[in-house]
Parts: structure tokens; sequence; C-alpha cells
């Protein structure tokens, strides 16, 4: 009994040892960079744990041939020496304008845990684009998030939302509930994160903070717009039936997707990718009622106008910051690599335009409703004001 117990206690102790030793990590940490042409980045590896024999990180490039060099060539890890959340600063400079992804690989191979360890650098041509690039994208955010309220102001103000189409808010919610969802889960989920590493192992998580504060406050806006509509004056406007049968169905995909993900049918990244899907989709039906609506009325009273000047103006300022990021990154195919994306967005100024011509064109005389007395009775008649 006393060898057994003494192999018993040795296995104990053995796997007790394994167990406290932290196993290895090697990574980078952030892992986007940007930097000038002809200028270095440095770039942060952190190694965390311990190994029992001696490794080696070396690095390489994953795109072209040597489009970046990398100091040092490679970084020793030695055995038994507990590694803690300390960086070590490596050097890399783009010989080249480009996005490219730098990638170390931890030798021998399998001894630690290097699913991370890689890191994407942008390299600009011209500095300066980078910041206004950077100044432009906030523009367009704020032309784009300010856009709600001078159709919830002017609501307030008249008590009424009459010349507003209900089935373009019932619509456009569905769109941006979708879109807060996508980017709630894509940012905060680490599940879900990880679903997208494993599918995409050189990718990082195209969700920013941005994205989720924008698509909150989006969801948030067209909520209250949507609630002054049944609160205020309406003359009796509703939602279409065809406008019904579109939220049903978006509804009902929704509904049997996310059924399908609960018993894993489907991942859970390709349910939140449908939602995301739905909003692209949202876009390419959501003007036509409220452009039909100001066509039978002959008129754009109650719809604001400057919502769509604000629009324009944050779509156009997109397009500009794109072509400037093409042009500074010498990367065109981030704009013809999405067609979709950016077919989408000049769409969506399209009907901008269409808006405009309607108000300041078309319909620039406004129609207003005067009493007109029959019988005795009052009745109300709309005329056009000179």
């Amino acid at each position: 009994m006393a060898p057994a117990s003494a192999l018993l206690i040795v296995l104990i102790c053995t796997v007790c040892a394994v167990e406290s030793a932290d196993p290895l990590r090697v990574r980078f940490d952030p892992q986007d960079y940007t930097s000038t042409f002809g200028e270095s980045a440095d770039l942060f590896l952190w190694i965390d744990g311990v190994v029992d024999r001696n490794a080696t990180v070396k690095f390489n490039t994953v795109d072209g041939v040597s489009p970046v060099s990398v100091t040092p060539e490679q970084v020793w890890i030695y055995e038994s020496v507990k590694y803690t959340e300390t960086p070590i600063i490596v050097s890399a400079k783009g010989l080249r304008q480009g996005r490219f992804i730098v990638k170390a690989d931890v030798e021998p191979e399998g001894i630690a845990d290097d699913r991370r360890l890689f890191a994407r650098l942008k390299v600009a041509l011209n500095q300066p684009l980078i910041y206004i690039s950077l100044v432009i994208g906030w523009a367009y955010t704020a032309c784009w998030s300010l856009g709600y309220y001078p159709q919830i102001i002017p609501n307030h103000q008249r008590k009424s939302v009459v010349g507003l189409s209900f089935d373009f808010l019932h619509i456009n919610i569905i769109g941006h509930v979708c879109y807060a969802f996508f980017n709630s889960f894509m940012y905060w989920n680490n599940f879900i994160e990880q679903e997208y590493f494993d599918r995409h192992p050189h990718g990082l998580n195209p969700v920013i903070g941005n994205d989720v504060g924008f698509a909150v406050h989006a969801s948030v806006a067209t909520g209250y717009t949507i609630l002054q509509c049944y609160i205020y004056q309406n003359n009796g406007n509703t939602v279409s039936p065809t406008a019904k049968v579109i939220i049903g169905t978006y509804l009902v995909i929704i509904a049997i997707s996310a059924s399908q993900a609960v018993f894993g049918a489907i991942h859970w990244l390709d349910f939140l990718y449908i939602l995301s899907y739905i909003k692209l989709s949202t876009t390419l039906v959501k003007y036509f009622p409220q452009a039909y609506m100001n066509f039978k009325r002959k008129s754009t009273e109650g719809f604001s106008i400057l919502n769509r000047l604000l629009d324009i103006a944050g779509g156009l300022l997109g397009i500009i910051q794109m072509v400037i990021n093409a042009w500074n990154f010498d990367d065109w195919q981030s704009i013809w690599g999405d067609p979709v994306k950016f077919g989408l967005g000049l769409f969506s100024i399209l009907f901008d335009v269409v808006f405009i011509v309607q108000h300041y064109v078309l319909y620039r005389k406004p129609v207003v409703e005067e009493p007109v007395y029959q019988s005795g009775k009052q009745i109300t008649q709309q005329t056009t004001k000179l």
C-alpha cells in the first residue's frame, strides 16, 4: 500500500503543479497600427505564462514579399521564467503603402497559444491625411446622429406628425434595432467575438464603440419619433398593409433564425449576420413610402428637409473619407471590394436628392388647410399657399 500511496501522492502533486503553471500565451495587443511610409510603428508583444523549455518568437509578414521590416527578427522565451503582462516593443517599418499583416510564429510549434499573434499595419503616404480622415469620420457621424432632431423638435412644436410617413418610421426602426443588436453583441460578447476570430483567423473585430453608440442612439431616436406619431395629431395616418407585410416578414425571419441559433442549427454569428442583412435591406425599401406620400400630397410639409440635408452631408463625407483612405493607403479594394455597402450608400444619397428636389423644386409652395363652409358646416379644403 505504501508504494501505491506514494505514487498517488506523486501523481496528485504533478497534476497540481501542471494546473498551477500558467500556459504560455503570446499575442499582439492592440492589433491595429497605423504608420506613414518610411516610419516605424511600435508593436506591443505580450508574453504571459511559463514554458518548460526555451522557445523563440520569429516574425514574418503574410502579405507580399517582405513589405514590412521587423526589428528584432526574433524574441527568445526562456524556460522556467515567469513572464507577466509586460510588453516587448517590436519595431515594424512599412516599405511601401498598403495594409499588411505582421505575423509571428512560436517555435517549437504548439508550445504556446499564439492564435492572436498577428498585427495589422496600415502604411499611409501622408500623415496629415490620416487626421483629416479622422475628422471627417467624426463629422459624418455627427451629421447622421443630429439628423433625427430636426424631425423630433418640429413634431413637438407643432404637436402634429401630419406629413410624416408611418411606414418609413416603422421599417426604419426594424433596421436600426437589428443594427444595434449586431453591433452590441459583436462588440461586447466574447463568445461571438471568438466565433468571428475562429472564422477569420487574421481578422479584427469590425465593430468599434462608435458603431454601438450610433446604432443605439438611432434606435432610441426613431422609437421616440414613432411615439410622437401616436400622441400627436396624425390625421388618421397609420401603417399601410404593404408595410405591415414587410415588417411581418422581417419578424418571421428573425424569429426563425433565432430559433435555429438556439437549437444549434446555425451559429450565433450567422444569426447576427442575418440581422445585418435585414438592416441593409431596410435601406432599400424604407424611403419609398415617404417619397410617395410627398408625391401624393404634393407637399413636403411635416417632413423635415434638414434631416435629409444632414443625411446627404454625412453620406458624401463618408464617400470622401473612403476615397482619401483608399488613396492614402493604396487600398482601392476597400471600396470596390464591398460593392453592396458602397451601392447602398449611393442609393441613400439618391433618395436624399429626390427629397431635396421634391422640397425645393416640385412642391415649393406648401399646401395649407383652410376652413370652407357648405350648408352651414365647416369642412377642410387643401389649397396652395401663393
